[in-house]
């Protein structure tokens, strides 16, 4: 692999790890306000544009296996860890979002039962 296509698909990964872990946190701010569909719409989305990050990092994989040269330099390492912040953003995040619609059902829950109490 050239060096111009290696940084190519270097800030390829960055931009799309970039977005997907930006859609992560806006997802756990649609959590935080309660909508829990939204969120979990745009988690998705960000696990799609991490599969295509993913992508791109296995043709790397891949081609540095069969022998071909792969220039390192601190762009392609800045990419590397540009995706491996994003995909435990995201995983994170999924937990986050799964407490908080928890938290939210009890709360709702328990808002009824002192509404009860008071009847």
């Amino acid at each position: 692999m050239d060096r111009e296509t290696c940084l190519e698909k270097s800030f390829e990964i960055v931009a799309v790890g970039g977005n997907a872990k930006g859609m992560a946190y806006e997802a756990l701010e649609v959590a935080e306000a309660g909508d829990f569909a939204q969120a979990r719409e745009l988690l998705g989305a960000s696990e799609r544009d991490l599969v295509e990050a993913h992508k791109i990092q296995t043709q790397f994989i891949q081609k540095s296996a069969a022998g071909e040269d792969i220039p390192i330099d601190m762009i392609f390492i800045h990419a590397q860890d540009h995706l491996m912040c994003a995909l435990e953003a995201q995983s994170l995040i999924g937990h986050l979002i799964a407490l908080q619609e928890q938290v939210t059902k009890l709360e709702k829950r328990l808002e009824e039962l002192e509404g009860a109490s008071h009847v």
